[in-house]
């Protein structure tokens, strides 16, 4: 009789951290070749139209391994963590600002349910946002996310900017943003001085930490040593593959889920010189950019968060040459997070589990390479909403395959526990809520012509300086509802960088009718 780890599937699950869809083969531009990438491709089903339901990092890993709505929870920000407890450094408004989430508290989180059915589970990296392990979500979880290294002042114990970079901090825009984020201690010290560096910082790793007097640290301040490409500590993805392929070797006689989460190409983006020579600059391809793109937006979006714009127009200070730079640095993180992925591919592949252990592949978020001039996450438009899914389940998904309809990250945990036939319902004892997504199985089985129990659409929301806000995708159309009623369309036929609003077009009122009624189902009546 053949071992229970040998009957049921195991899972590896990867997600990287601000992954966009700019890698070869997934359409956008410019892109990173990712062989390791490719060769998941080939062995499984790409989703084109995958996005994901909270454009930043916590809200959005939450309701994947949740299997909850932002609007179900009502975790749509970093000041809405999970667990609820502000930082004991957050003091006076900012605390204020933290929410209490108890449905997200009670809920059965994804490696927890696995766990729960006979299963061990294993984590590394930042596959949860803050790194919190739970003892009834993981057998063994070796640690949480790192997002280091870069140059540290341990003075202000902080992040210090590159010196070649303080230029792009004086005057404007900078000035106008500190005018409106006065006291904000994330981003300034005594109210001026800015210490949050780390979207300036991309640079080659000789370029950035080579200085003979460079100070180095992590995220958490603890020191990291680097002489040179070859004579350095390891990095935390190179560090985090060395733990998965070495869980993947041992003997396991129970099903695994195997939780392997990469930082790259989150900020600061850096990475040894090799990836950084892949693409020399002046030979990229520039993102398609309209100026003045926002001009009939929602205003309540383009003052959501002003973050993205600022960056977009700082760096721009340098003009297109260094917005080359940017482009260099991001693609150079893309393909060092793909060289370690192929080191857990190929130890999956050596190992007696590589016939029955499915494969999922994704980001939390997308992000704006200088599209729409917004160059970070935290949109409602395709750049930030759109991000790479890629699933291989032996016996299951059509090797090779692409699918166009729109799904979304809520939809991972219905499928996972239809794919290992778990039970259906995991918060039943606890809240009582199901599951809001729905298994993909149709799709993987029949990319083409699958029919599933899922809506046409999928459901992303925001909140931030303006309020709620929420956006549908179709796989013709991209419709917007803002708090304050403003809306905005898209038709991605003829329209794929989402340039013109035909929100006020009577032309195309029944389609825009449509998609807010679909909408309204996917929210529950909620606003």
């Amino acid at each position: 009789m053949p071992a229970e780890s040998e009957c049921r599937p195991n899972v590896l699950f990867v997600i990287c951290d601000d992954l966009n869809n700019a890698i070869e083969g997934l359409g956008r531009r410019p892109c990173a070749p990712c062989p390791n990438l490719q060769r998941l491709m080939r062995g499984g089903v790409s989703f084109l139209n995958a996005q994901n339901n909270c454009p930043v990092c916590l809200p959005s890993r939450n309701s994947l391994l949740s299997g909850l709505y932002a609007h179900t929870t009502g975790q749509y920000t970093l000041w809405d963590p999970w667990p609820a407890t502000p930082p004991l450094a957050v003091t006076g408004a900012r605390q204020a600002a933290y929410r209490n989430v108890p449905l997200l508290g009670r809920a059965v989180m994804l490696p927890q349910h696995f766990r729960d059915n006979g299963y061990d589970t294993f984590g590394v990296g930042k596959v949860h946002h803050e790194g919190r392990v739970k003892s009834e979500w993981w057998t063994d979880y070796a640690y949480g996310p790192d997002y280091g290294p870069f140059l540290w002042d341990p003075v202000r114990k902080c992040q210090r900017a590159h010196p070649d970079r303080l230029w792009l901090y004086e005057g404007e825009p900078m000035l106008s943003y500190a005018g409106r984020y006065e006291g904000l201690d994330r981003f300034f010290l005594n109210g001026r001085e800015f210490r949050h560096h780390i979207e300036m910082a991309f640079a080659s790793m000789p370029e950035a930490f080579g200085g003979p007097d460079a100070e180095i640290g992590n995220s958490r301040g603890e020191p990291f040593r680097y002489a040179n490409d070859d004579d350095r500590d390891p990095l935390p993805d190179e560090k985090a593959a060395a733990w998965a392929v070495d869980v993947l070797r041992r003997e396991h006689d129970k099903p695994f889920f195997l939780g392997v989460g990469f930082m790259k190409p989150h900020t600061p983006l850096n990475a040894p010189q090799r990836f950084f020579d892949m693409f020399p600059p002046d030979e990229l391809e520039l993102p398609p950019v309209l100026a003045g793109d926002c001009d009939d937006c929602a205003r309540a979006l383009v003052e959501h968060r002003p973050y993205g714009f600022l960056t977009y127009r700082m760096i721009l200070k340098g003009g297109e040459p260094l917005w080359r730079k940017w482009l260099q640095a991001y693609l150079a993180c893309i393909a060092f997070m793909d060289e370690q992925l192929g080191k857990v591919l190929d130890a999956l592949d050596a190992s007696p589990y590589r016939d029955n252990t499915i494969v999922v592949f994704t980001s939390d978020n997308g992000f704006h390479m200088g599209e729409k001039e917004f160059l970070f996450k935290d949109t409602l438009w395709e750049e930030a909403g759109q991000i790479p899914l890629i699933v291989s389940a032996p016996g299951v998904a059509r090797p090779g395959t692409v699918c166009r309809r729109p799904v979304s990250l809520i939809d991972i945990y219905p499928t996972l526990v239809d794919l290992c036939d778990l039970p259906r319902q995991p918060h039943a004892a606890t809240h009582g809520h199901p599951l809001d997504g729905h298994s993909l199985r149709p799709f993987l089985e029949d990319p083409e012509n699958g029919t599933w129990a899922g809506p046409d659409l999928s459901l992303t929301s925001v909140r931030g300086d303006t309020g709620v806000h929420h956006s549908v995708r179709s796989e013709r159309y991209r419709y917007i509802l803002c708090r304050n009623g403003e809306e905005e369309l898209y038709d991605h036929t003829s329209d794929p960088h989402e340039w013109r609003n035909l929100a006020g077009d009577s032309a195309h009122a029944t389609v825009k009718v449509e998609l807010r009624r679909q909408m309204m189902e996917l929210l529950h009546g909620c606003p």
